[in-house]
Parts: structure tokens; sequence; C-alpha cells
């Protein structure tokens, strides 16, 4: 089964523009970053300092001076980087499509057509399904009471032959349809209930191995109605 997916055109243009608005961010954020690495860098470089002088007994007391001033001037140029940042996104235009316009429109403009796809599609599958198994009942009614008065004389006779003793044991006799292999079932009830298994296991995950994906429903170009049916 392939279908073929429509887009949302309104969903696909907001996209477009929040992915410009992102790359014209993308530097100050990038540059605030980097600013944010950098002084993580010396502050570590002034611990590892400190720490190593105090191992060694060595006066590293300039250039823990001197790193100390470094990291002062950095946390200056993260301020600022924060604060371009911020004001670069404040001012940056939202667009021309808003996230509430996207939901509002989603409806009427895209999913109502998707709906009425697929209604259209699976509709009719469902109405001839429900009217393939209703005429399989109404068949196997139809021949259960056609055949019933042959059924009960033979089953009469079968009575009588074993009272009167012709027959030794009761040769029991089913109606031609009551033991006829429907859908793998004895009788076409059975078949039928087998089905409804099926299509209930199928939701589920448990997929018949002889199923196969009908597209479009078919027309039935034989089909007699009854009154009232």
């Amino acid at each position: 089964m392939t279908i073929k997916v429509h887009e949302y055109q309104l969903l696909q243009d907001y996209r477009k523009e929040g992915a410009e608005r992102a790359a014209k961010l993308a530097q100050y954020q990038a540059d605030l970053t980097s600013a944010r690495a950098c002084l993580s860098e010396l502050q570590t470089q002034y611990e590892h300092t400190f720490t190593e002088s105090v191992k060694h007994g060595t006066d590293e007391t300039a250039q823990l001076s001197k790193i100390d001033d470094d990291i002062a001037l950095q946390k200056e140029v993260v301020k600022r980087r924060e604060r371009d940042e911020r004001l670069a996104r404040a001012a940056m235009p939202e667009g021309t499509i808003s996230s509430v316009d996207v939901v509002e429109k989603y409806e009427p403009e895209f999913a109502d057509k998707v709906q009425a796809e697929f209604v259209g599609k699976v509709n009719p599958k469902l109405q001839l399904a429900r009217d393939l198994i209703l005429s399989c009942i109404d068949d196997h009614r139809e021949y259960r009471d056609a055949y019933s008065d042959i059924y009960t004389e033979i089953s009469d006779l079968v009575k009588a032959n074993h009272s009167s003793g012709k027959t030794r044991y009761i040769m029991s006799q089913g109606h031609p349809t009551e033991n006829a292999r429907v859908f793998g079932e004895a009788g076409a009830m059975s078949g039928v209930r087998r089905l409804l298994e099926q299509v209930s296991q199928h939701t589920h995950g448990n997929t018949p191995s002889d199923y196969q994906y009908i597209d479009v429903a078919p027309t039935a170009k034989n089909t007699t109605t009854k009154a009232g049916k």
C-alpha cells in the first residue's frame, strides 16, 4: 500500500521562515558559544596552574595574575555576546506566519481535505465488506430453507430404518450446507465468525498469511438486490 502524502503548505512556509530566522541568529549564537568556551578554558587554566604551584611549591603569582586578568576580560566579552544575542533575537522579525495561524488553519485548509480523501477510499470498502458478509448469511438462510424439507424427510427415513430393523445403526445425515467447508469452518455462520475473528486480530497486528490488500473497492457487475436490503 502506497499513498500520496499531501503537504501542509502553510506549515512548510512556517518552517522555512523559522529556518531563515535561525540561520540569521546562528552567528550571534556561535559567537556566544565561542566566548563561553574561551572563558571556561581560562578558568580551567587558572585552576590547573594554581594546583600545580601548590603541589610543587613554585611561585606562579605572575602567571596566575595574568590569567585572572584574562578571565575578567573574557567575562566582559561573554556579557557583550549575551547582550548581542538577546538583542538580535528580540529585533529579528517573527515572520509573516505565526504558529497560531498554522494551528487555526490546519483543519479547514489541510486536515479536512485529507479526511475527505480517506473516507472516499475506505468507506466503499466497508460498505462492500458489509454487503458481502450479509449476503453470505442470506445465502446460508436461503439454502437452509430451500433444502429443509428434503433434509427433514431423509432424517425421518433414517429413524424409520433404524426402528424397523432395516439398519443396525442410526445413519445420521446432515443438511447439505451444515458441514460445508466455508472459510475453513463447518458451515457459513462459523465461517463468518472466523472472518470477524481475523479482522479483530488484524487490528492488533496479527495479519493472516493469505491476506491480499485491495486498493480500490471493486464494483459488483452481477448484483441482485433484495427488497428491503
